[in-house]
């Protein structure tokens, strides 16, 4: 079993909400043949730049893949990170594999 999870954003930079966009990425995988569940949980980030502290509200997105799920469903929710970098006007979306961080950043 492979474990996915999806870090989004849920205000912008400004602090203008994205929950229209966390409608349309959950609308996304409804139809997903290679996704058959997840839970969320709302979570705030902290991290730290010298001596600037930023946090950041966010939901978590979690995926437990079977081994017949895991390549097309990782596959798809890569593609849907870089769709949603750009949609949030993010650097990048955090996204763990199995407890291995990855930085997703839109294609250029």
């Amino acid at each position: 079993m492979k474990v996915i999870k999806v870090y989004l954003p849920l205000e912008d930079n400004n602090g203008k909400s994205l929950d229209n966009w966390h409608t349309r990425f959950i609308q996304s995988i409804a139809p997903e043949p290679c996704i058959t569940g997840f839970t969320v949980t709302d979570a705030k980030g902290y991290w730290f730049d010298n001596d600037v502290q930023y946090v950041d509200n966010q939901r978590i997105y979690e995926f437990h893949l079977s081994a017949e799920q895991e390549v097309d469903a990782e596959d798809w929710l890569r593609f849907r990170a870089r769709m949603m970098c750009k949609m949030m006007e993010q650097e990048c979306i955090y996204m763990t594999i199995d407890n291995e961080q990855h930085f997703i950043k839109e294609d250029k």
